[in-house]
This record gives C-alpha cells, sequence and structure tokens, in this order.
C-alpha cells in the first residue's frame, strides 16, 4: 500500500514520512517493487540526497524496462535527468530527457511530455542554445492547449520570456513574462516537480537593463497580452513549430 502513496506524500511535502514507509519496504520482493524504487528515487531527490536518488532510480529504471513500464522508466528517467542537470552535466541531461520524454509518448500521457519538453528547454537555456529552448517551449505550449491547462501555458511562456531575454530582447522579456505571471496563476494540469531559478534570474536581469519608466510600460502592455499575442512576441523572427 505504500508503494502507491508516494505521490500523495510527494504532493503534500510530507518527505520524511513517505521516505520512511518506502525505506521500510524497499527489502520486500513482489510487484511493488519498483513502485518504492521509483518513490525512493524522486522523494531523495526532492530532498537533495542525490546519492540515494540516483541509486534508487536506476535500480528502478532496471526493472522497468525489464517489465515493459513506460510510465515508470519515463519518471525514472526524468530523475535522472534532472541530477544530471544538477551536476552541469546538461548534454547527458538532454539524452536522458530525450529517453523519458519517448517513454512518455509510448503511452500519450501528454501531461509528462508537457513536463519534459519544458525542462528540456530549460537545459538547453543552460548551455545558451535560446532557439532550441525556444522550440521545446512551444512544444511544451502545444501540449498544455491540448490538455486546456492555462497555467501550464503560462509556466512555458516563462520560458519563453527567460529565452527573449537571453536573446538580448529586455522589453519582450518583460512583457511576456507579466503575461505569463497571469496565466500562470490560472487552472490548469501541471506536473511541476520544484521551482526554476534561472527564469527569474534572466528576467530580472532583463529589467534591470531597462529604465524605471519602461518597466513598467512593457509590464501595463504585458498584462493586456492574449496567448497568441504573447506567443507571436516570442517569436524573435526564427520559425516557431507550426
Amino acid at each position: 500500500m505504500a508503494a502507491t502513496l508516494w505521490p500523495f506524500w510527494w504532493q503534500r511535502g510530507h518527505m520524511a514520512e513517505g521516505r520512511a514507509f518506502l525505506e521500510r519496504m524497499q527489502a520486500v520482493k513482489g510487484p511493488y517493487r519498483e513502485m518504492v524504487l521509483k518513490g525512493l528515487g524522486t522523494i531523495a531527490f526532492r530532498q537533495g540526497d542525490t546519492e540515494t536518488a540516483a541509486e534508487k532510480s536506476e535500480h528502478a529504471l532496471a526493472i522497468q524496462r525489464r517489465l515493459g513500464d513506460h510510465e515508470g522508466a519515463g519518471v525514472s528517467l526524468s530523475t535522472l535527468a534532472q541530477l544530471a542537470a544538477g551536476r552541469g552535466d546538461l548534454v547527458d541531461a538532454l539524452d536522458l530527457y530525450g529517453q523519458a520524454l519517448a517513454a512518455f509518448e509510448a503511452i500519450g500521457d501528454r501531461a509528462e511530455e508537457a513536463r519534459i519538453l519544458s525542462e528540456m528547454a530549460w537545459t538547453h537555456l543552460g548551455l545558451e542554445d535560446a532557439a532550441a529552448a525556444r522550440r521545446y517551449f512551444f512544444e511544451s505550449v502545444r501540449a498544455y492547449t491540448e490538455l486546456a491547462s492555462i497555467r501550464g501555458v503560462g509556466l512555458s511562456l516563462i520560458g519563453l520570456a527567460a529565452a527573449a531575454a537571453v536573446d538580448h530582447r529586455p522589453d519582450a522579456a518583460v512583457r511576456i513574462a507579466a503575461a505569463a505571471e497571469i496565466y500562470a496563476s490560472e487552472e490548469g494540469i501541471v506536473n511541476v516537480y520544484g521551482d526554476n531559478p534561472v527564469g527569474r534570474e534572466l528576467i530580472d536581469r532583463a529589467r534591470a537593463s531597462l529604465a524605471a519608466e519602461d518597466v513598467i510600460r512593457a509590464t501595463e502592455a504585458g498584462r493586456r497580452l492574449t496567448i497568441a499575442e504573447t506567443l507571436e512576441m516570442a517569436r524573435p523572427g526564427d520559425p516557431a513549430p507550426a
């Protein structure tokens, strides 16, 4: 039973309680073993215990691949990708994210696809490849649109604002960010496993490069943008996905 409860502990922040239950269960053999390991890896990652997170996620992944469990493999691969990104191995992270994306695509889990696409986009920004980041953020917007998740679209727009900042388009970055903040506060399905401080830093840097009155003007204009107008502003001239 505890093996199936780990998402509850994760979502409500009861990490110590959840981990204690799962650690007692990990020696038990049976059909729930991979769920126990997956839960332990995910919770350990949230707690910052990267060594345990990697060990349990890799063990879970081996079982999931043997069982043909695409959903479980996608979760474990994305945890390993986040760990790789955290230690600065961004190319390795993108490879793992690509495998995770393929696993979720195999079962049609569009919400997890949207999450992975967004995380891949942030990873490309870490490599200072704004064009690739933008492509993946647009793909994430498309997935969240299919899910009718305005909040998800808003979170992806924050990424597009950060990409505009990297492209040295501070006025556009501030406008897109202002629109994104409104839409990200709306309802909708979204799987987010933590905040992204890189986006905040890039957008703050864009604001700091403008005069105070220009920040106010851009922010007010951004708050009036529709989603379609915001997406159009996010395109600096290179073609976005159709």
